[in-house]
């Protein structure tokens, strides 16, 4: 299971990621990012955290980069593209790196920001892939504004899934799922816990966890908004409230959401 992203200040995103990951079940994962932000991770105090230092410029993953994430990931997998990237050299290696990938994708952050008005050409992916966009973020990529993404939430998210030929999470209090064929799903949202920063690269770690273990791409979107959901309420009830909690919380919550909902099908057999 692969991360790649982060840049100069943005080194913490890519960390959310490859930890919810691994709360996730995804098991072995590996951090790609810009050499210059190994120590910075290292420190964080993660041990089970594997990294692999890539070429930069200015401060970001270069594109030429791309040729060593492919080569990490002919291992397996799913991989996790985006959080923290840059908008500079790292849209360029979001772009190659997405294009080539033969791994089930998730494409989050500035991994969405790069395909910013040419969203179709993901369309020729022959790998699962899934988009995580807020509604800026969607708005970017259909060359729209955001309040026009916000008025027509259902319409835009499934015109994204049908261009891009991928499944689209739209998130935001009620956040809903996309397949290229219509097919939608709806997550009513009340977990106010999740309306803090870090929270959305949570998400994408979990779904590309799943995506990891084996499931269809919808399936995996729709389950990982479920367990990002009922996290971020656990969170909630472990800190005594959504006002205090922070993005680590709900990863800590993870693997508890995950057993009490294993346990409860084990139960029902």
């Amino acid at each position: 299971m692969l991360v790649a992203g982060g840049s100069r200040g943005l080194a913490g995103a890519p960390q959310l990621t490859a930890r919810a990951c691994m709360r996730a079940g995804a098991g072995y994962v590996t951090l790609c990012v810009a050499r210059s932000l190994q120590d910075v991770i290292a420190s964080a105090g993660w041990p089970e955290l594997m990294t692999r230092g890539l070429p930069e410029r200015d401060g970001e993953i270069a594109a030429a980069a791309a040729a060593e994430v492919l080569q990490a990931g002919e291992r397996g997998g799913a991989l996790a593209l985006g959080p923290g990237l840059g908008r500079g050299p790292g849209a360029a290696f979001a772009r190659e790196l997405a294009a080539r990938a033969p791994l089930a994708m998730v494409l989050d952050a500035d991994g969405l920001n790069a395909h910013a008005g040419s969203l179709g050409g993901l369309a020729s992916r022959a790998a699962p892939t899934v988009l995580t966009p807020h509604a800026g973020e969607l708005g970017r990529l259909l060359e729209l504004d955001s309040a026009r993404i916000e008025r027509e939430r259902l319409r835009h998210a499934r015109e994204a899934a049908e261009l891009a030929q991928a499944v689209v999470v739209l998130k935001g209090d009620d956040t809903l799922i996309a397949d290229p064929g219509g097919l939608t799903a709806v997550s009513p949202g009340g977990s106010p816990a999740l309306a803090t920063a870090g929270t959305g690269d949570v998400l994408t770690g979990v779904v590309a966890a799943l995506l990891a273990q084996g499931l269809g791409a919808f399936e995996a979107a729709c389950a990982g908004v479920w367990l990002h959901a009922e996290a971020g309420r656990e969170a909630a009830r472990r800190q005594g409230g959504a006002d205090g909690v922070i993005a680590s919380d709900v990863i800590d919550a993870l693997a508890a959401v995950r057993g009490s909902r294993e346990g409860a099908t084990e139960a029902g057999r």
